[in-house]
């Protein structure tokens, strides 16, 4: 791989970041929904960055991981809806009988290919995309996403890329 595609870069424990604003949110949603998995997807992602919701985020992360959020400008959370899957399956096939499992296994790979996606899209509009791993999925689904079949699948703290 290019160096110039894959860059490591590695922000200090709880340093804050400089904001990040609106509009690279929007430019950042806009091209994924660009991929083709972004416009017909079971994919669901939010963009968490207010205060407060990054307060509700950071009681279901480990403690180390509640400070990096907390200090983040914006973080991610990107998830799937299970019964979106379904629906896209029978739209094709109205007769068909969707197999559960197999559309669990297509929503959960298209949410981590969107989550991939996420990474360099963050990065062409002058992102950092730093996946955080430590976090309760029922907490968050329910937190996030209550009152709909959306699973968490990963979480990216989004900052300004330091050059």
């Amino acid at each position: 791989m290019s160096a110039q595609v894959v860059r490591l870069r590695r922000r200090g424990c709880g340093e804050m970041a400089a904001p990040v604003p609106r509009v690279q949110l929007d430019q950042l949603h806009d091209l994924l929904q660009l991929v083709p998995i972004g416009g017909v997807s079971a994919v669901r992602t939010l963009f968490v960055a207010s205060d407060a919701a990054k307060a509700r985020l950071a009681r279901h992360l480990s403690p180390a991981d509640s400070v990096l959020a907390l200090n983040a400008p914006a973080i991610a959370v990107i998830g799937f809806d299970f019964l979106f899957a379904v629906s896209l399956i029978l739209s094709a096939s109205p007769t068909a009988n969707p197999d559960c499992a197999v559309a669990i296994r297509t929503a959960q790979r298209s949410a981590c290919l969107q989550g991939a996606t996420l990474r360099l899209a963050a990065d062409a509009v002058g992102l950092e995309a730093i996946a955080i791993a430590n976090f309760d999925a029922a907490a968050l689904r329910t937190e996030f996403f209550g009152g709909t079949e959306a699973t968490v699948v990963a979480l990216c703290r989004l900052t300004p890329q330091r050059l």
